[in-house]
């Protein structure tokens, strides 16, 4: 059973709302929010509170943020964009001849 409630925020709204960039990373909507939160208190504004709180829910979700970079604008952007926060090794070539080792070990 899904007990997921559809956003009531669309994915442009809910960044105005926070004053955030498409990329932003998890401290800086984090961030937004906190500022957010301090502008608008549930016990004085309690309905832009919920707002406010609901598009950093839907912003912070990870599998919203993965659906929406596979379905964004561009389809054919490479899927690297996904791996934008994560640490790359560069690959480096050293060669052919710790493959060629292998192969003659598998052949003896």
């Amino acid at each position: 059973m899904n007990d997921r409630v559809a956003p009531r925020l669309k994915w442009e709204q809910a960044r105005e709302l926070l004053g955030v960039l498409p990329e932003a990373s998890d401290a800086e909507l984090r961030a937004a929010y906190l500022e957010k939160v301090r502008l608008h208190p549930p016990d004085r504004d309690a309905e832009q509170f919920e707002l406010v709180r609901d598009a950093y829910e839907q912003l912070r979700d990870p599998r919203l943020r993965a659906r929406r970079v596979l379905e964004g604008a561009d389809p054919f952007a490479p899927l690297s964009d996904l791996l934008v926060n994560l640490p790359i090794a560069k690959r480096k070539f050293i060669g052919v001849e710790p493959w060629l080792a292998v192969l003659k070990e598998k052949q003896a």
